[in-house]
């Protein structure tokens, strides 16, 4: 399975997964609006996602995968890892569930006294969700391993159908909490289920040698971009009631692209470099893939993005208020999708050589860059600046990989996909004015879809070309 090939199966099942995404925050902006319950919600389940980058899919996944395709032992390597971080993780909802405050004061600084409670009230039920998750990326990175790509890639929609179901079930963010760990542990189940076909589980703890400092130093690097979370939501805080919502539900509709297919290629990618002393080609094919959707997908949500915000989210007590503050948020985060597509190949190519100094230092840069920009920006812009804050800490990212000249962009490939992208990009800046409703905007992606590829192809375009064969197939 091509990197190509193994990136779409992953972006169609990530698609539907995304969409039930969406269909859970139009739930939940149209129930609680942009509003200071909606914020304490989210806060509540950013610390659970704030460790879900370090012991799911993030650090744990990138150093898994090489381990797991070069170790002899896997049942055992594969047991000491389950015992190990089920430890430590239901430690983690100890702590949390004694002192819950701890969230709130390092998530919510700007807040209150009632919205901190409120956010502690939450807190307790979502962080049931961690335990859940690692076990989660675990099966996931098992799965991966041996190139099923599709299944793990969906089953995050359990988690979303959870949060639907108990938000209209109950009318109350604390039933919305509630759905939420429930549809963690459905989609643990489901990948369980698969997984444990590939190991048999042990009873031990020693059968890691080398993947403790592999994992730290990934750590070391997902804390550091993690910590852009952190104050992205800190600056928001001070910023008033609804900028948080605007910030994540703007983000939802940025980390699509970002999901569907830069998560996509580059999960892939990692799988088919680790173990391999050349890495040339795949990181070639990894780097036009990746541009070949998400460049149209920059200029499609930069300049369709108030009338997507209006599409999704302008329902019930979301009002044009807040569909015209989350539209500026949206075109700012926008910026930064193929900078951060083409940094996370890179972090990857890394990844798979069990090589993790550089991406901690690419990701303190990005940190660091990130911050001082979030305070100045977010002062001057409001919550957009956070935003473009976040697009240009991704930038200096990329920009750092491109010197090193690790990745490269200098592809004739890619020059088919600039000007194709171009000519859609100039299709929907002439389009845009000619109507403003819901079904308009849905006519004009899909011309928009329509013109890039059928440029791509008048180029002769040999991406375009595998992608037909692909669907055909």
């Amino acid at each position: 399975m091509s990197v190509l090939a193994g990136s779409i199966a992953f972006s169609v099942a990530t698609f539907i997964s995304r969409i039930f995404g969406l269909a859970r925050d139009v739930t939940l902006a149209a129930i609680y609006g942009a509003s200071g319950v909606l914020d304490a919600y989210l806060v509540s389940i950013i610390f659970p996602f704030f460790l879900r980058k370090i012991f799911g899919e993030g650090a744990l996944g990138s150093s898994f995968v090489p381990f797991y395709k070069s170790v002899e032992d896997r049942d055992g390597f594969v047991s000491s890892v389950i015992n190990t971080f089920l430890i430590i993780t239901f430690a983690i909802v100890v702590i949390v569930e004694i002192f819950p405050g701890i969230v709130s004061s390092v998530f919510a600084v700007g807040y209150n006294v009632e919205g901190k409670e409120q956010i502690e009230r939450l807190v307790r039920i979502t962080v049931l969700f961690v335990p859940e998750i690692f076990l989660w990326a675990v099966f996931y990175s098992i799965l991966n391993s041996h190139d099923k790509f599709f299944l793990p890639a969906l089953s995050p929609f359990l988690m979303n159908v959870g949060v639907i179901v108990g938000t209209l079930a109950g009318k109350d963010v604390f039933w919305s909490a509630v759905g939420f760990v429930l549809g963690g542990l459905a989609a643990a189940i489901a990948l369980g289920v698969k997984a444990v076909k590939y190991f048999n589980y042990k009873f031990v703890f020693n059968k890691m040698k080398g993947f403790w400092k592999a994992f730290s130093q990934a750590t070391l690097a997902m804390m550091a971009n993690q910590l852009n979370l952190l104050v992205d939501v800190n600056v928001a805080s001070f910023l008033g009631y609804g900028s948080i919502s605007f910030l994540q539900l703007a983000s939802r509709l940025y980390q699509l692209p970002l999901g569907l297919f830069s998560v996509a290629v580059s999960t892939v990618a990692l799988s088919k470099m680790s173990g391999k002393e050349k890495k040339e080609k795949e990181m070639k094919d990894a780097v036009e893939t990746v541009l070949l959707f998400t460049l149209p997908s920059f200029l499609g949500l930069f300049i369709l993005s108030k009338d997507l915000i209006y599409l999704i989210y302008g329902y019930g007590k979301f009002d044009e208020f807040a569909v015209l503050n989350t539209a500026k948020v949206l075109a700012m985060y926008s910026i930064g999708i193929v900078p951060y597509s083409l940094y996370y190949i890179a972090l990857r190519y890394h990844h798979s050589s069990k090589r993790m100094s550089i991406p901690l230092y690419a990701s303190i840069l990005v940190t660091s860059t990130n911050g001082v920009l979030d305070v100045i920006l977010g002062r001057i812009m409001g919550a957009s600046g956070i935003a473009l804050a976040t697009s240009i800490a991704g930038m200096v990212g990329s920009v750092f990989f491109l010197l090193r000249k690790e990745i490269s962009v200098l592809y004739k490939e890619n020059l088919k996909i600039v000007l194709s992208s171009a000519v859609m990009g100039a299709m929907l800046y002439l389009a845009r004015p000619l109507g403003n409703s819901r079904l308009f905007t849905l006519f004009l992606v899909l011309i928009a879809a329509s013109v890039y590829f059928l440029t791509l192809i008048s180029l002769n375009s040999e991406k375009a070309k595998e992608v037909y064969r692909f669907i055909r197939r």
